[in-house]
């Protein structure tokens, strides 16, 4: 018998495969939510092991030739809790385990939005706050923008004044433009919205707010994106940071029904101390005398003495009275089978204290998303609002600006015969008379398709279309004008309309079960085309909107259309390691129509990483750690926003019709610059996040390095160029600062809890070059703030005010070397006090009660100064101006020790040919402290609310500015004026002109779901 030595090999290999085949088996599944819809992307891993899979489309997984033994098998999954089962595999039977996961609301709510996606807050390795809906509606606003303030670290927000509707100025981590908008971005919904401050310009009664018109009531959460990790992904628009807003959306289970109202008063914080009629006549007729002049003043406005001995009217209380809010919304989310949806109509009508004025926003809002199948989902956001600003004149367009000025306590509203007075100023004459008011049409509305392509695979479209239509109205009738026609009716009409796309595709890997890929690639393209006109009808009887002008006496203006475009191509890259490694790498490139020919495009990278200390083996014995995470990041982003065609030489028609060989001609008015090109910042951040005793106290502590290049600035060359402005790139401003956040469940029991959020930041701001331009021709700066190398951005430049002279009682200034002088003089301006302040945040205590629970948010800001511009012409020269109680601290006689100099109406007695000169006398402390909202509710217990039908009834009270505590001597220490534009909004945020006082609110409210 022969021995075949292949044969025997080939059967010895052959059982061997059989026998391993036979001992190893797999282990199948399917995984799915408690509504039994498949989840996609499950992590399913034998635990102990290197061995797993990840779900696809269907939710199944498979875990191929694992040995037989006795296994746990855990699931993991974002937003769902951890699930683990324990199996037995045996020889020749394949394992099948099904799987439910229930959602972790705790896990939801660590879930945070980053730019185009989300990500699971313990693995963002940006800079993200993020602010849950219910934080935002714990106080009446004039937008939600205001409801920001006090709860994110390194987020400046100042409360627009006490007109409705007006608009906060907003900062993230300090400013680093000169003439470029320095607010962030604003995304509501994947949208890149309209956000023009300065569609009306600066009309006295607060610039226009594009903010004002979106429903607080339909906002889920706010993200704010403060470092270049999380911006980066915006490109050319995240300098400045990014607020994203995300709209409510349809929730699981059968319909829910909520419904709220809430009404209230509003009132100013403070009110102005202006002198009444027999006070004001003595003090103007003792700096008549002290002028050297004999006999009874020449008062203004041709009134006599005798008539003015009669008079005594009080414009303040004329023109502040006690304004009435309501607001009331319905709303409705559902899923019905493979759709959800979320609902809303809400109706906002904010009453100012200023008689007259009110913002009334009528809103209604449809999100809707759609499964069409395993590998399509569908979705609209639309929302609809109509706002209406009845505005009236403030500041230094009148009305309670004039009650504090020009509106002397000696004119009366009436003459006699009843008609109105008219030889002064007279503000009730305006305000009776003149009808003002602006109308928002506002559209937000975007449509997706999401499609999962394959295993790990998504691919997303998204296009969406915001509308505004912005028409401003006034009217005039002759009693007003002093014409001898009817009145005149002015429409100004502003139609906006805002394209945008975005196509991303996401993709997951895994490489065993140790590394985690994420990918993102996408494209976006943005159009926005701004139409404008002016129309003036004469002969009219009442406003447009009543009536129709005819055509012989109409006046139309079309302004040229304004457009600007975006086209951007986007990347980004996440890894994870061990659940305790992170490492991100984003890279956007921008192109814009705003810049020159030689600067087109702008590219955008950043890279980031976080490590979760607390993961770590060594860690384990330091007990009182319950969480200790460092993250790192540097990236470049950029600034585009600055008004458009600024790249192009512009030329304007002859004057006086100058012709050359019969023909018209023209002339350069603005030289081009092919080379303008993008803003640029680098910003570098270091940031701790801690959690101690099982996070019962959490925090984050953060430090970040900001350094803008190619600054944008408008500059003003010389005239004996032939021209005027012009925008260049000029040279470098750094911002750098620290921020601390924490939170403490203080108290933690079932019937009493107590929380504490805690918040302070400070920002350092530094202009380092602004090239081979001098500081003098930076423009935009209000009262002597401007450009100082050095120092921060609209930095006050004043001549140092040092005392009155006890023995003259005239004012002594310092000179440029500090020597004391009694003359004014311009040259002798320096660098002063502090438009940053040292620290600024907000500390909110929550106590809860059996049902009861209060809140209570303090907000502060100490170290800054604020320019009381107002104050040099209330408090200086005597002139047609009323004056303040103030004044009672004044030089009278040789000796005295007074705060304000001799009352005199000639300007050369405070060392000047000009009456109202800019000194430090008027540069005063800004620091306060505000209690900004108190809220006391009561939840009724649920089995009472369920005997009529209801899930659940909280009735509450709200306080806003209930307290203010600061030695400022002005009206409110915390200001946002109107502005002239970017660089005035950047370069003069701290003066304060005639501006009125926020608002102190009352309310009463009821909410109800059911």
């Amino acid at each position: 018998m022969r021995y075949n030595f292949t044969k025997t090999i080939l059967a010895l290999l052959f059982g061997l495969t059989a026998k391993v085949a036979i001992a190893q088996v797999n282990i199948t599944g399917t995984v799915k939510d408690v509504k039994g819809e498949a989840l996609f992307g499950v992590s399913v891993y034998l635990e102990k092991t290197t061995r797993g899979a990840v779900t696809d489309l269907d939710g199944t997984f498979k875990i191929e030739n694992v040995k037989p033994g006795n296994y746990v098998l855990v699931f993991s999954y974002v937003g769902f809790k951890t699930e683990r089962a324990t199996i037995q595999v045996v020889v020749g039977k394949n394992t099948v385990v099904n799987k439910t996961l229930k959602e972790d609301e705790k896990n939801l709510n660590e879930m945070v939005v980053v730019g185009y996606g989300v990500q699971r807050k313990s693995e963002v390795t940006g800079s993200v706050s993020r602010i849950g809906g219910e934080k935002l509606n714990d106080m009446p606003a004039p937008s939600f923008e205001a409801q920001l303030q006090g709860k994110a670290a390194g987020v400046q927000v100042t409360v627009g004044s006490g007109l409705a509707g007006s608009a906060s100025v907003i900062r993230i981590r300090g400013i680093a433009s000169i003439s470029a908008g320095g607010d962030p971005l604003y995304v509501i919904d994947g949208i890149p919205i309209t956000q023009d401050y300065f569609i009306n310009g600066n009309s006295g009664a607060m610039n226009n707010n594009p903010l004002a018109s979106i429903n607080p009531d339909d906002i889920e959460s706010i993200d704010i994106l403060k470092d270049a990790a999380a911006t980066a992904i915006y490109g050319s628009r995240g300098a400045n940071g990014v607020i994203i807003v995300t709209t409510k959306r349809g929730k699981d289970g059968g319909l829910k029904m909520e419904a709220g109202a809430q009404v209230g008063i509003s009132l100013p914080t403070a009110r102005p101390n202006m002198l009444q009629s027999k006070e004001y006549l003595q003090l103007y007729q003792e700096a008549w005398e002290n002028d050297g002049n004999t006999g009874l003043a020449r008062l203004p406005g041709g009134v006599t003495w005798e008539q003015a001995l009669k008079t005594n009217t009080n414009w303040v209380d004329e023109m502040i009275g006690v304004g009435m809010k309501q607001n009331y919304h319905v709303s409705a989310s559902q899923t019905i089978k493979k759709l959800a949806y979320f609902a809303n109509v809400s109706y906002n009508d904010n009453g100012s204290f200023l008689v007259g004025n009110s913002y009334q926003r009528l809103s209604g809002r449809l999100n809707a998303d759609y499964t069409l199948n395993k590998n399509i989902k569908m979705g609209i956001t639309s929302s609809l609002s109509r706002g209406q600003n009845n505005r009236v004149d403030a500041a230094w367009s009148g009305g309670l600006g004039a009650a504090m000025s020009t509106a002397l306590p000696i004119y009366p509203i009436y003459n006699e015969d009843g008609s109105w007075f008219t030889g002064g100023t007279n503000p009730m004459r305006a305000l009776k008379l003149k009808d003002w008011r602006t109308v928002e049409l506002r559209a937000l509305n975007g449509a997706y398709i999401e499609y999962y392509a394959r295993k790990n695979l998504t691919i997303r479209a998204q296009a969406s279309y915001d509308y505004m239509d912005l028409t401003d109205y006034i009217y005039e009738p002759k009693a007003l004008i002093n014409s001898t026609h009817e009145g005149v009716s002015k429409k100004n009409p502003n139609w906006i309309s805002n394209y945008n796309y975005v196509l991303t595709a996401n993709y997951q890997w895994k490489i065993g079960l140790r590394h985690t890929f994420e990918s993102l690639v996408g494209n976006e393209y943005q159009r926005n085309i701004h139409a404008s006109q002016r129309q003036e009808a004469f002969n009219m009887t009442r406003p447009f909107y009543k009536q129709k002008p005819e055509a012989a006496n109409l006046n139309v203006f079309s302004n040229p259309e304004q457009v600007y475009a975006f086209l951007s191509y986007f990347g980004r890259v996440n890894y994870r390691f061990l659940d305790r490694y992170f490492a991100q790498v984003t890279a956007r490139v921008d192109g814009s129509s705003r810049f020159g020919l030689n600067n087109r495009y702008g590219f955008f990278p950043a890279v980031s990483a976080g490590w979760i200390i607390s993961r770590e083996e060594f860690m384990k014995s330091y007990k009182a750690i319950s969480y200790a995470k460092l993250r790192a990041s540097i990236g470049r982003n950029g600034n585009a926003n600055l008004p458009n065609y600024q790249r192009f030489g512009t030329y304007s028609p002859a004057e006086n019709q100058i012709r050359y060989a019969g023909n018209p001609t023209t002339y350069p008015t603005r030289l081009a610059n092919d080379n303008l090109r993008w803003e640029t910042s680098v910003v570098t951040d270091v940031s701790l996040d801690m959690g101690f005793f099982k996070d019962r106290i959490t925090g984050e502590l953060a430090y970040y390095f900001k350094r803008s290049k190619d600054v944008l600035a408008e500059l003003q060359v010389p005239k004996s160029s032939g021209f005027s402005n012009y925008w260049d790139n000029v040279g470098q401003i750094n911002n750098s600062g620290i921020e601390l956040n924490m939170n403490a469940r203080v108290i933690d029991k079932p019937s009493f809890k107590w929380n504490l959020s805690f918040n302070v930041a400070r920002n350092f701001n530094k202009i380092v070059s602004i090239g081979v331009y001098s500081e003098d021709a930076v423009s935009g700066g209000t009262n002597d703030t401007r450009v100082v190398i050095g120092s921060p951005v609209g930095t006050n430049f004043l001549v140092r005010f040092s005392h009155i002279e006890a023995e003259t009682g005239k004012p002594v200034y310092l000179d440029i070397n500090g020597n004391k002088t009694y003359k004014w003089d311009p040259a002798d301006r320096v660098a002063v006090g502090s438009v940053l302040p040292k620290a600024v945040g907000g500390i909110t205590n929550q106590f809860t009660y059996k049902g009861w629970d209060v809140s209570m948010m303090w907000i502060y800001s100490f170290g800054a100064n604020i320019y009381e511009s107002s104050a040099k012409r209330q408090l200086g020269v005597v002139t047609d101006w009323n004056m303040r109680e103030d004044l009672h601290d004044r030089w009278r006689k040789p000796g005295d020790q007074s705060e304000f100099p001799v009352l005199t109406q000639n300007t050369a007695t405070y060392g000047s040919a000009t009456p109202w000169i800019n000194t430090t006398q008027w540069l005063h402390s800004g620091d306060y402290l505000r209690l900004r909202n108190l809220t006391i509710g009561y939840t009724l217990p649920k089995v009472w609310a369920n005997q009529i039908k209801m899930n659940q009834i909280r009735a509450f009270v709200i306080a806003t500015n209930f307290i203010t505590i600061t030695k400022f001597p002005g009206l409110d220490p915390e200001i946002a004026r109107d502005f002239d534009n970017s660089t005035d909004r950047n370069m003069s945020a701290n003066i304060t002109y005639l501006t009125p006082p926020q608002e102190k609110s009352f309310s009463l409210g009821v909410n109800l779901s059911f």
